[in-house]
């Protein structure tokens, strides 16, 4: 049994404020152990339920945040970037299950540090009709893949998310939010245990999952951005149309595709912040 893990860091027990997101500072460096002690979670917990071969991908940020050298070295790691599928790197259809980890609410939603791939950028991205977070787009790759999102963890409202978007999905609650910069945690090692004892119950169910994903191809996406000229750079993509004066629209085929779009318009915005 092959098992995808994207880890990111919002949504870890006891990660609260941007600083700890962003690197060169202390407060960065503790969090990003915590981000791996929860992936290490993941990874005991993947194993314990019957997995052969797990792969994790870093997804926050840059792209390598996590301590690889203390990861479970049972486990390959997708680390750097740019990627072709971003978040969801070393996903394909040949996985039996993907698992998110640490990853938060939506943009323009309540949660910790809620955002959509870029809150520099994306102030909202709205998908055939739904408010798209990251589980929304890269569960919904997964789906598109025949491979079920089995669980995923962070806040209280990342979890009401997913249970309107992928309902047979496990929500692992390691923490309430208070605000956009507050929350009631459970300790980083309470939150570990139940972590591991959550994907292991997913991983026992896995053989029945099946994939499921809130939005169906053709995707009409609409982007809402955080300033004017973001929007002013990205209608330069060919497939890209104004659609306001801080939106844009496209269509994707799929959801490579969309996941494509989206990392361009991210970067072409921080070129420019």
């Amino acid at each position: 049994m092959r098992i995808f893990i994207s880890v990111d860091i919002e949504g870890v027990a006891g990660v609260t404020e941007a600083l700890q997101g962003t690197r060169g500072n202390a407060e960065y460096e503790t969090a990003r152990r915590l981000m791996t002690e929860e992936a290490n979670a993941a990874i005991r917990g993947a194993f314990a339920g019957g997995a052969t071969e797990v792969i994790v991908a870093d997804s926050h940020g840059p792209l390598r945040n996590m301590m690889v050298e203390d990861l479970d070295p049972r486990a390959r790691v997708v680390s750097g970037r740019p990627r072709p599928h971003s978040m969801g790197q070393g996903l394909d259809a040949s996985c039996d299950g993907a698992i998110f980890i640490g990853y938060h609410a939506s943009a323009d939603h309540q949660g910790v540090l809620a955002h959509t791939i870029n809150g520099l950028a994306f102030a909202r991205i709205e998908i055939n009709g739904v408010q798209a977070g990251e589980p929304t787009i890269f569960g919904g790759f997964a789906a598109e893949l025949g491979v079920p999102l089995l669980a995923v963890s962070g806040d209280d409202q990342l979890a009401k998310e997913i249970a309107g978007q992928f309902p047979s999905s496990r929500r692992i609650v390691v923490k309430e939010a208070l605000g956009g910069s507050v929350a009631s945690s459970l300790s980083p090692k309470a939150a570990r245990e139940l972590i591991e004892a959550e994907v292991t119950a997913a991983l026992k169910n896995a053989g029945s999952a099946k994939p499921e994903g809130p939005c169906i191809t053709p995707l009409n996406v609409t982007v809402h951005f955080n300033k004017q000229i973001f929007a002013d750079a990205a209608v330069m993509v060919p497939t890209v149309e104004r659609a306001g004066a801080r939106a844009v629209r496209f269509t994707s085929a799929n959801h490579e595709e969309l996941i494509g779009t989206l990392t361009i318009l991210s970067m072409i915005s921080s070129s420019l912040a």
